[in-house]
């Protein structure tokens, strides 16, 4: 295993997922991104039904090279910055934070045919083999919504209400809730909401970006 490493990085070096440069295994950003990173998480609580909130967390803000980078590993095929991305996931997860594995947000079944793949699974599939914990693929989409950022913040909790559900008994779990990107955090509430209903007991959400305002840590 440790020859074939050797091989991947001479035929195909990590790259950082913002400039491109070749970076050394294990590290998501080079060292020149990195001392542009955050020095918190962004952090911003939304509030669930049955008087529950629900703390979200992303290292970056949805802006300049790190939007681009998820534009590309969103709508342009470039799986591979699912890697360097869930990594940056799972380091800005603060400490005191316990799970016992990782659900996700998933695509409508068709909207995913058509990708070819599930961008917050793949996320959640890296942040699961970063932090030791299992991904837990509970989650299904029950119908087609609309695109949610070419709706009002008012619509897009209506476009989602009941539009998700927990396939899986998740009784007395603590979750981790992937997504890429969070705006009003609507499709992160019906979510967390489908989870809560399946029966975990906490729930806490990871982005890749987050898309409103400062959302500076608390």
């Amino acid at each position: 295993m440790k020859l074939l490493n050797i091989l991947l990085d001479f035929l195909l070096p990590p790259r950082c997922p913002l400039c491109g440069q070749v970076v050394a295994r294990g590290e998501s950003l080079c060292p020149g991104c990195k001392e542009k990173l955050p020095k918190a998480p962004y952090t911003r609580v939304l509030p669930l039904a049955g008087g529950k909130s629900l703390r979200v967390v992303a290292p970056m803000p949805y802006r300049d090279e790190y939007r681009h980078a998820l534009h590309r590993f969103k709508f342009l095929g470039k799986r591979s910055l699912a890697k360097p991305l869930g990594q940056l996931m799972a380091h800005a997860l603060p400490k005191g934070i316990a799970a016992d594995g990782l659900a996700f947000v998933p695509l409508w079944e068709k909207d995913r045919a058509a990708r070819g793949y599930d961008q917050s699974g793949l996320l959640a599939k890296e942040m699961a083999a970063c932090l030791g914990l299992p991904l837990v693929e509970t989650l299904q989409k029950t119908r087609k919504t609309q695109v949610q950022h070419q709706l009002s913040k008012a619509l897009r909790a209506e476009n989602v209400r009941g539009a998700y559900r927990a396939e899986k008994p998740v009784a007395g779990r603590r979750l981790l809730l992937v997504d890429d990107i969070v705006t009003t955090g609507a499709t992160l509430r019906a979510c967390a909401e489908a989870l809560y209903q399946a029966g975990a007991t906490e729930i806490t959400a990871v982005c890749a970006a987050n898309a409103v305002g400062d959302g500076r840590a608390e």
